[in-house]
């Protein structure tokens, strides 16, 4: 039998758990890891500051995310094909529930100024309180409510949607400084999405078949085994991660990597707009901004000055010289 495509011995089951599914999830799983792993690097300057934030990775943890939250969907339609069976779903929901909680305050201690309110945890919790109705509903509704939700955060941005009551839902404007952020718009939209087509004429029956694929080989198993439980290797990854990158840049084997010079090319250009428009000379303005410029720099803030990073004693400071630059 090859690896990774033989069905399992003995005869074929109807239910018990789906390979194909704990796979995927699996893989999610290593991916989100991986993504994890690139922000412990960045924290012990072993790799770019920047690299997180960068676009690729950017791109593929919202890959990651978007895969697990379909694999919701997913799940859900899997759990309650025979008929909804509600102490099974809120049984399930207050377990990740818990998870959810236990996240915010593991955050509140280790990053107090970026806790955790509404990770990707809070989202499978309140997505998957939104999707109960479609459970038993034809697949368009779900899949129409679920492309709605992903495109209606594109259009709608409202400041009444700021407050932190309000912020969860995703139609504000403003963002919180947080670890972890999935609002319920557009994400919830993807757990929707994957409830539509699993519940699409004949899918669920393809899905569940007796027929279906079954790991054989060690690799795949491993993989569909973290899937099987995901949620303890979700709350548990960085328990291994961190301690062995916090290892590895204490050995002094790998070199810190310098963060990068600032490039202030557009602050300058924006600064002397507008201080010509002031009614200044241009050369007294490329000669003053410039001089904002070295003072941010030697400040040693530059890549931290977003609106919550620096504190208001430090802020004040900062404006202080850089009106005396101005007063020049």
């Amino acid at each position: 039998m090859s690896a990774g495509t033989a069905q399992a011995d003995g005869p074929p089951k109807t239910g018990g758990r789906v390979d194909a599914i704990d796979c995927a999830r699996g893989v999610a799983l290593i991916g989100m890891a991986l993504y994890h792993l690139s922000w412990d690097l960045a924290d012990f300057q072993l790799v770019p500051p920047m690299l997180p934030f960068s676009p690729p990775m950017r791109l593929f943890s919202h890959a990651v995310a978007c895969t697990f939250l379909a694999l919701v969907g997913v799940s859900l339609a899997l759990a309650q094909r025979n008929r909804l069976n509600l102490p099974a779903f809120l049984r399930r929901l207050a377990i990740v529930a818990a998870a959810a909680a236990l996240v915010t305050v593991g955050s509140l201690i280790f990053a107090p100024g970026e806790g955790i309110w509404f990770g990707i945890l809070h989202c499978i919790v309140a997505a998957s309180v939104l999707a109960l109705p479609f459970i038993e509903a034809p697949a368009f509704a779900s899949l129409l409510v679920g492309a709605a939700a992903i495109v209606i955060p594109f259009f709608v941005h409202s400041p009444l949607f700021d407050p932190p009551a309000l912020l969860w839902i995703g139609l504000g404007k403003a963002l919180p400084n947080t670890l972890d952020w999935y609002p319920l718009l557009p994400w919830a939209g993807v757990v929707l999405i994957g409830l539509g087509l699993s519940l699409l004429p004949g899918v669920l029956g393809r899905i569940a078949s007796p027929k279906r694929w079954r790991a054989s080989s060690g690799p795949a198993r491993a993989v569909c085994f973290a899937g099987r439980h995901s949620l303890a290797f979700y709350l548990g990854h960085q328990l291994i991660l961190f301690p062995l990158v916090w290892t590895a840049a204490a050995s002094g084997l790998f070199p810190p990597v310098p963060p990068p010079n600032p490039d202030y090319g557009a602050f300058l250009a924006a600064c002397e707009r507008a201080c010509v428009a002031g009614g200044r000379t241009a050369d007294d303005c490329e000669t003053s901004c410039r001089c904002v410029a070295d003072v941010v720099e030697r400040s040693g803030e530059a890549e931290r000055l977003g609106a919550d990073a620096l504190d208001a004693r430090r802020k004040a400071e900062l404006k202080q010289m850089a009106e005396a630059c101005m007063a020049r």
